[in-house]
């Protein structure tokens, strides 16, 4: 055998080609948070590169991750509810994949606050999601005459709290495990309430021409998510590493996470129908707009399809 034969067939050379292999996409997500941690726990682990991906994950403010999703300058963006706004104002966008379908915030007050003593509650914004989740947990508690603060983001609205500047805020993970474990209480959760969280969106074009580039995409989120629930010997120290967390505060982040990963990536007909109705009347369009315009799961199903015959 020549020295040139046994050189192709080394380790470092077969590593090489199979990166050399890999499909390079370009995913935009809002922000490095715990709703978008499928995207990044599956790039950590090697779960996307096994499907032949090579995922670069770009952070950018939701209205240019679109306009450059648009343009092509980008793959796919994680934020589907923001996708699927556009969508219904004409833009060729199609989510194409579900990854969070409960919400993921809770209520948090200042040390021995109860709800009936609730008179301002700090959120990321005004008409945000995070505003949507706390009128649904302080309606549950039976106050809804408070005043709503607007801190721009979920670490400033948790700094409201430390600081007292608020009665109570509206937290996402890991802030809320970092509140409750300093002794902040847990008012309610909105981990049943089924809303649009975090997905997976392209270009419809792109959908039709890179159709086994998106089912290896899709079939790489389904894998990572289905990980993320059943290994909490992977993931508790992963969120330390990755989002640099205390132990106690990844363990308990975890927990959150279990219950809130939407693992199927799939979503009922009549609550897809409700979300996007109340979309549409946010949205202030007044024509109602098909489905088919806005969403695609047929890739989804395939690829959940041949993942179950493996």
């Amino acid at each position: 055998m020549s020295c040139l034969t046994l050189f192709n067939h080394s380790p470092a050379v077969h590593a090489q080609q199979a990166k050399k292999s890999l499909d390079k996409v370009r995913l935009t997500v809002p922000a490095k948070s715990l709703t978008f941690v499928p995207y990044y726990f599956g790039k950590a682990q090697g779960i996307f590169a096994r499907e032949g991906i090579d995922l670069e994950i770009i952070v950018m403010r939701p209205p240019l991750g679109v306009t450059a999703l648009v343009a092509g300058d980008l793959d796919y963006s994680a934020a589907g509810g923001l996708s699927i706004r556009a969508a219904m104002k004409g833009v060729p966008l199609r989510t194409i994949t579900f990854i969070q379908t409960r919400l993921s915030f809770s209520l948090i007050g200042q040390p021995g606050m109860t709800p009936s003593r609730i008179r301002n509650v700090a959120a990321s914004g005004i008409g945000s999601l995070a505003h949507h989740a706390a009128t649904i947990v302080l309606k549950r508690l039976g106050n809804e005459n408070v005043a709503y603060i607007s801190t721009n983001t979920t670490a400033n609205s948790y700094t409201s709290l430390l600081g007292k500047a608020a009665d109570a805020v509206i937290l996402t993970p890991p802030y809320t495990s970092m509140a409750t474990l300093a002794g902040y209480v847990d008012l309610g959760n909105t981990f049943d309430v089924r809303e649009l969280q975090g997905g997976l969106a392209a270009r419809a074009a792109h959908i039709q021409d890179q159709r086994e580039q998106v089912k290896a995409v899709v079939r790489g989120t389904l894998r990572s998510m289905d990980s993320i629930v059943k290994n909490e010997a992977e993931v508790i120290p992963y969120l330390q590493r990755d989002f640099g967390l205390e132990p106690k505060i990844a363990a308990d982040t975890f927990k959150i996470l279990r219950q809130v990963v939407n693992t199927d990536g799939d979503i009922e007909e009549p609550v897809l129908k409700s979300i996007v109705e109340k979309i549409r009347q946010d949205s202030g369009i007044a024509a109602e707009v098909p489905i088919d315009r806005l969403v695609d799961l047929s890739i989804l199903r395939e690829a959940r399809a041949e993942l179950r015959k493996k």
